[in-house]
Order: structure tokens, then C-alpha cells, then sequence
């Protein structure tokens, strides 16, 4: 079985900002079942910036797996700002949550539930019912 995934567009800044969240390794990453570090995740991003620098992008598509936007969920401070002073932590907060929720299957949000189909029958008697009134 694959691992499911899901991709993601960054801005150049929100990248800057993995990278500098986003590490290759942890102290004692065996001893956690997610542990904070990707060096995969850490390579797709420093593979994007280079593309954004090389081909003047303002913006790269990264494919997260749930161990990804966890690394992300857990390295990301909401209150993250650009060099410039803009906020952007929670923007790459939610890209990551939007790339969970496709994960798990949620592509189309949340499901609503059909209403029950009226019969032919049903339909008439409702018609028949507005018109009297």
C-alpha cells in the first residue's frame, strides 16, 4: 500500500519559513512515532526555494504526507511572520491542514446527507395540496 498525499502551493516567503522551521534530523527521533524532522520535507523545500530563485517564481508546489504536515503542524508557530513583518504562519498552518484533511479522504470537505427522494406519487399529492390552499 502507498502512503496517501496531498500537495500544497507555497508562497517564496512561506517556504523561507519551512526552512527555517523544517529540520532534516532530530535528537532522539527514534523514540517518537512522528518526530518533528523531515529530511525529505526538508529536501522538497530547499528543492522549491531553488526553483523560485532559479525560474523568478513567486510561489512552488510541495506533496506532503501526513508525516509531513505534522512536522509542519508541530515546527510552525501560528504567529510566524515574513522578513517583511507580514503574517504567514497561519497561512501555512492551514495549507498543511487542507493537505490532511485530502489525505484522509476529506477532498470535497464535509459530507452532507441527501434528503429523501419524494415519488411521483408523493410529488402530485404535495402540488395537489399547494394548489387547494
Amino acid at each position: 500500500m502507498t502512503e496517501q498525499a496531498a500537495s500544497e502551493v507555497f508562497t517564496c516567503e512561506e517556504l523561507w519559513l519551512l526552512q527555517s522551521a523544517v529540520r532534516h534530523e532530530v535528537s532522539q527521533g527514534e523514540q517518537w512515532k512522528f518526530p518533528p524532522a523531515s529530511l525529505e520535507l526538508n529536501h522538497q523545500i530547499a528543492e522549491a526555494l531553488l526553483l523560485c530563485d532559479e525560474y523568478h517564481l513567486t510561489e512552488a508546489a510541495i506533496v506532503l504526507d501526513l508525516a509531513d504536515c505534522l512536522v509542519i503542524d508541530y515546527c510552525v508557530p501560528q504567529t510566524a511572520k515574513s522578513p517583511s513583518g507580514a503574517p504567514i504562519g497561519k497561512n501555512v498552518l492551514l495549507k498543511s491542514f487542507r493537505a490532511r484533511r485530502a489525505i484522509d479522504g476529506g477532498l470535497n470537505g464535509p459530507e452532507a446527507v441527501e434528503p429523501a427522494q419524494l415519488t411521483p406519487g408523493e410529488v402530485r399529492e404535495h402540488l395537489r395540496q399547494m394548489q387547494g390552499d
